[in-house]
Parts: C-alpha cells; sequence; structure tokens
C-alpha cells in the first residue's frame, strides 16, 4: 500500500507512520479554521463515510484516517472510502470506541498496517481499506442495496401523500421580494465541500446575474467566493446550531445582506429561530414542510418561475444521495422527479455554458480582420501605388514642420517601414 507523502517521517524502532491526532466528533465537521493540518492523521467516528468528510480530508492534506465505526458498512456503496483510497490516504477503519479513549487531539499516534499505537501503548488492529479492498467491499455492497432501496419506495410513498400540494403546486412557500420569474437560479447547498464547484460557475454567475439561493452555511461559502446570496434557506432545528456543523446559522452580516431569509419548520412543531433571527435584525418567512431545506430552495426556484436551476453541491446521483445515509432521502428524490430538465449540476455548467462574447471580444476580432486586410491590399500593385502616395504625403508634411528630420534622413526611415519602396 503507498502511504502519503505529507506523513511525518517514521524513525528506524517505529515502522510505520508517526503524526499528530485530530480528533473530531461525531456530529463535527473536517473543515474549517480549526480542522486538521497537513500531514494529521484524522480520527473519526462515521457509520458509512461520506463524501463530504473524505473530500475535507483529502483538502487538508491529512495524512491517514482512523475511523471507529465502519466506513464501508454494506448498506450501500458509500463514496468516502473511495476517495481516500484515490488520493493514496492511509484509511483503518473499525478501531472501535477504545481509540477515542486512547487518542487524544493534539497527541502523536502511529499507525502500522491496520494497527494503531497511542502513548500509552497499542489501541488495537482495525481494518485497512486499500484501493483492491475498497473496490471489493464496494461491489458487495451494489449487491446489497436492494433493501435500501425498497425502503426508499416506502418513503417517497409516504413523502408524497403528506407533501404532494408543496411538491406539485408550490402550496405554502412563502412570496418573496426577489424576482426569479424567468431567471436563472443558482442554489448552493450547505457545508463548506464545495468551493471548487463555486468557482466553476463565477462565470455564469458574473455573466448572467442569475438569483443565488444559499441553504444554512452554504451562504458563507458563495459569499467568501463572491457570491452574495439574494435568498437563505434554513432548517428549522439546525438554525440554532453553530456554523461548525455546516448547516447551522450563518453570520449575522451575511444574513442582513440577503433579501430573504426562509427558515423550514415540520409541521407541528416550533422553535425559537424567529427569536434568534430577530436578535440579528433579519425578519424571516417561513415554510411548513418535512422537506429538507436543500429540497425546498429547490422548490421555491421551481414555483417561482425560475428558467434554469444551477445547483453546486446538491447530491445528484442515487449513488451520492444514498451517501451517508441523509435524512429526506425520499423527498430529494422527488424533487428532482418534479424539477426534471430545469435542474442543472454545477459540475456540468462549464461543459454547456461557453460564456457570452463580449465587447472586447468582438473589438478583438475586428482588429486582427483590419489588420489582415491592410496587409493583403499592400502585397497588390495597387496597394503599393496607395503606400507610396502615403509616404509621399508624411514626408512633405513632415518637411514642413518646425524641426524635421532631414529629407534624406527621413526617406530611409520610411523605406525601412514595411512594405517601403526605393
Amino acid at each position: 500500500m503507498r502511504l502519503s507523502l505529507r506523513a511525518t517521517p517514521r524513525t528506524d524502532t517505529e515502522p510505520g507512520l508517526t503524526a499528530r491526532a485530530h480528533v473530531v466528533g461525531r456530529r463535527d465537521v473536517v473543515t474549517g479554521a480549526r480542522g486538521p493540518r497537513p500531514g494529521d492523521v484524522l480520527v473519526v467516528d462515521r457509520t458509512d463515510l461520506d463524501r463530504a468528510t473524505a473530500q475535507a480530508a483529502v483538502d487538508a492534506g491529512v495524512a491517514a484516517v482512523l475511523n471507529t465505526s465502519s466506513s464501508i458498512s454494506g448498506r450501500f456503496p458509500t463514496l468516502g472510502a473511495g476517495m481516500l483510497a484515490d488520493a493514496g490516504i492511509v484509511h483503518v477503519d473499525r478501531l472501535g470506541a477504545r481509540l477515542l479513549d486512547a487518542v487524544r487531539h493534539g497527541q502523536p499516534v502511529r499507525v502500522h498496517d491496520a494497527t494503531v499505537h497511542a502513548e500509552d501503548g497499542e489501541v488495537g488492529p482495525g481494518r485497512l481499506l486499500d484501493p483492491s479492498r475498497v473496490v471489493e467491499l464496494q461491489g458487495q455492497a451494489r449487491s446489497s442495496m436492494s433493501a435500501h432501496l425498497d425502503s426508499l419506495t416506502l418513503n417517497a410513498g409516504d413523502f408524497l401523500k403528506r407533501e404532494h400540494r408543496l411538491l406539485l403546486h408550490g402550496s405554502g412557500l412563502p412570496d418573496l421580494r426577489t424576482a426569479m420569474a424567468g431567471r436563472a437560479v443558482v442554489v448552493v447547498g450547505a457545508g463548506h465541500e464545495h468551493r471548487a464547484e463555486l468557482r466553476a460557475v463565477r462565470a455564469f454567475v458574473k455573466e448572467q446575474r442569475p438569483v443565488v439561493v444559499a441553504v444554512g452555511t452554504g451562504a458563507v461559502v458563495a459569499s467568501d467566493v463572491g457570491m452574495t446570496p439574494d435568498v437563505v434557506v434554513l432548517g428549522g432545528p439546525e438554525a440554532g446550531t453553530d456554523t461548525g456543523s455546516g448547516r447551522g446559522l450563518p453570520p449575522a452580516a451575511v444574513l442582513r445582506r440577503a433579501h430573504d431569509v426562509v427558515v423550514c419548520r415540520p409541521r407541528g412543531t416550533a422553535d425559537d429561530t424567529d427569536e434568534r433571527l430577530s436578535r440579528l435584525g433579519v425578519t424571516p418567512a417561513a415554510v411548513r414542510t418535512a422537506a429538507a431545506p436543500e429540497d425546498a430552495a429547490l422548490l421555491l426556484a421551481h414555483h417561482r418561475g425560475a428558467s434554469a436551476i444551477v445547483g453546486v453541491g446538491l447530491h445528484g446521483t442515487l449513488e451520492e444521495m444514498l451517501d451517508g445515509d441523509r435524512p429526506g432521502l425520499a423527498g430529494g428524490y422527488l424533487t428532482r422527479l418534479e424539477i426534471g430538465p430545469r435542474l442543472v449540476d454545477a459540475t456540468a455548467l462549464p461543459g454547456v455554458y461557453a460564456g457570452r462574447v463580449g465587447v472586447r471580444h468582438l473589438l478583438a476580432v475586428l482588429l486582427v480582420g483590419l489588420v489582415a486586410l491592410l496587409v493583403a491590399v499592400l502585397v497588390t500593385p495597387v496597394g503599393q501605388e496607395w503606400y507610396a502616395a502615403a509616404v509621399d504625403a508624411v514626408r512633405g508634411l513632415a518637411a514642413r514642420l518646425p524641426g524635421a528630420l532631414p529629407a534624406d534622413r527621413l526617406a530611409d526611415l520610411l523605406r525601412a517601414l514595411p512594405g517601403g519602396t526605393s
């Protein structure tokens, strides 16, 4: 197995990989100012390691990932383990709760094959997920995914029964100050892991001026790359959490710049989101729904007449939607069926949008054409006559100017020009 070159060099007496441990909790995200540093050993507790966590680990440049739980449980082909394998990051899972008891944040930890050693000694063996093992386990998970899909079918029927008015007709969606009818809308998902997708659509946003709808702390990521959200959609229970969760309440400055703030609340529940937002000087609109905030944002754009919807950081494929066993899977599946061809994934946008032709492009083409025409004319007999006449005219004008060059010197300079005659 290939060990990452980012790892701390091993010693002769202690084989394997030794580096500082960065421990994150079950509900914590890996990204942010307090995230891991290059070369760290990331310690997580994630059943079915999801794509977002793996991408954050790859972006941070960690040397290894240690998981107390099973990174591939076999329920469905989760994507995180494959991303770590492709990046050459050492990955050991099934280490158990003893790992969190033995490894402290910031302390050195050593990984040799599938065994982890802390300061107090050996923690215990786990399962080494090298690329061949990941491919094998993902293949087994795909073959056993039928039961998971059966559950999806049942949940989709229940969701459609409860939310068909919202899904099909937009009933319950609030009226917004932001006009979306006939305009393109960019929907930015929650979390911090899709900055590359945002950068890929910046040219589209700059040229087309679409409406930007951000979900949760996706508003922070969009603002960081220069895309100020027009609408921010928050989840009711999640709106009270901090921004470190990736789905919490964005900073007050970001919310105040938005024209509209929408809070999603499950029916029959109450929370103090309005009070918290009021203290920030923000008056939100509300929608009662069991749909996830990302799906509510998509339906909001769809039923308010968006001409096209570009999804950034959203779950596009079935495997991505199943990845991490995220809540609201049935709602996400049905939402995409309702939106249909209006939805374009941000990763596909550069391939279908070449950009608008600007004035500078037209001027450049015109200049090149004029130069080509001038050169073509100068090589003809008529062009030579015109050139000689122009040279004589310039020579006569220059001779009459105060401090003009002598005629013979001026003639030499004119003959040195392209197309000059003797």
